[in-house]
């Protein structure tokens, strides 16, 4: 993403008109255009002000109903389709020969440069990038002008909400795109997929630090997470599993109907012990915020390997913790992989604070433009690009 850009960018950003028609202030005052901040800024407006420009003009058209598109399809329904990506800028002739480019520009075969094209904006998109035009990918090519410009506005909105400055080291996470980027000096350190919470469990925008990390972490479960899924498992599963009741002295008590009932009540708590087994895996990064919410491993790996990763909680589970931990603690605290796995393998929870607190931000970008200056865009999963939404920050 633009956060690290290293070219240097200087653009225009005059005010432009938002979808509504009222003019969108685009100040340069306080955003530095060679910052990842004011570069961000700056090319979310471009992109804004040529979308504009599109839902005014009369060259948009979508991309009529039919059978998927396929290698080597022919018909009228293929010129439709290469004249949006040429609008959207993934059909680009010059590309391509002197003679390739004529016979792309004026035929009706869905050949390769054409399919080279649907997989940039498939990719864009957040879409398998296969060249198939199926539903999914018409809808998206179908996304008129105007929307595309709203949800641009939106996030330029959101931008505005972080510091100015990020810091020169930083931890950012983009909910839509499921991804964590370690930044190091404006550059990508480290990047990891994640899993986020569902949409009626929201993982919400954050400014914050990281302060501590835990191994073999215990997972204090929240009233409503006990009460509503897992005590009604039965005191026998959940016994297998670690889980116990802990009441306010600190000590485990049965798991008898009074004091299942003073979990409603806040007197006791349901607990789960550190471990393999832990829901929240061997380990945790402490981000205090007022929602509890806080990075850590997970038992259920499998989530990975889905494209959408909206599972959670609210929490934010991590593909490489491990990996993660290591980097924390060797830069800061001078923890190697051997003190690590000591402390894994001790099965006692294990709290690290770190020397150097790190900064933290929980963002929620449907749209970016990316480190090679293609403008991405991902499903709003929280539905937060619709005018009137929150932002739900911590």
């Amino acid at each position: 993403m633009a956060l690290v850009l290293t070219i240097a960018l200087g653009i225009d950003t005059a005010p432009v008109l938002a979808s509504s028609g009222e003019k969108l202030e685009l100040p340069v005052a306080g955003r530095d255009p060679f910052s990842p901040y004011g570069r961000q800024y700056s090319l979310l407006s471009e992109e804004l002000a040529r979308y504009r420009g599109l839902a005014q003009g009369n060259q948009w058209r979508p991309l009529d109903a039919g059978q998927p598109i396929t290698p080597g399809s022919r018909g009228p329904r293929v010129a439709q389709l290469r004249s949006l990506l040429m609008l959207y800028g993934d059909f680009r002739p010059a590309d391509f020969s002197d003679k390739e480019a004529e016979e792309a520009l004026h035929g009706d075969v869905y050949d390769k440069p054409l399919q080279a094209a649907v997989r940039r904006f498939q990719r864009r998109h957040g879409l398998k990038a296969d060249s198939l035009v199926d539903e999914r990918t018409r809808s998206r090519l179908n996304t008129n002008p105007e929307k595309l410009a709203r949800i641009l506005a939106a996030n330029i909105a959101r931008w505005e909400e972080l510091p100015k400055d990020l810091g020169p080291r930083y931890i950012i996470v983009n909910v839509p795109e499921f991804n964590l980027r370690l930044i190091d000096g404006e550059r990508e350190q480290f990047r990891m997929k994640v899993v986020v919470g569902k949409p009626k469990h929201k993982t919400p925008q954050l400014t914050t630090r990281m302060t501590r990390l835990e191994f073999n972490p215990v997972w204090r479960v929240p009233p409503s997470i006990a009460l509503r899924e897992l005590l009604p498992k039965g005191s026998s599963a959940l016994s297998a599993k670690g889980y116990r009741l802990i009441n306010h002295r600190g000590r485990a008590v049965p798991f008898t109907r009074g004091n299942v009932a003073a979990v409603r009540r806040g007197q006791v708590s349901l607990q789960q012990k550190g471990g393999p087994g832990n829901a929240l895996g061997r380990v945790k990064f402490v981000i205090p915020n007022r929602h509890a919410i806080f990075l850590h491993d997970t038992t259920s790996k499998h989530l990975f390997k889905k494209s959408q990763r909206a599972f959670s909680h609210g929490c934010i589970r991590l593909e490489k913790p491990l990996k993660f931990a290591r980097m924390m603690l060797a830069e800061q605290n001078r923890w190697n992989s051997a003190r690590i796995e000591r402390a894994l393998m001790s099965g006692r929870t294990h709290g690290v604070a770190l020397k150097k607190t790190l900064p933290v931000y929980i963002a929620y970008w449907t749209a970016w433009v990316d480190e090679k200056g293609q403008l991405q865009f991902r499903p709003d999963i929280y539905q937060r690009d619709k005018p009137g939404k929150g932002a739900n920050r911590g």
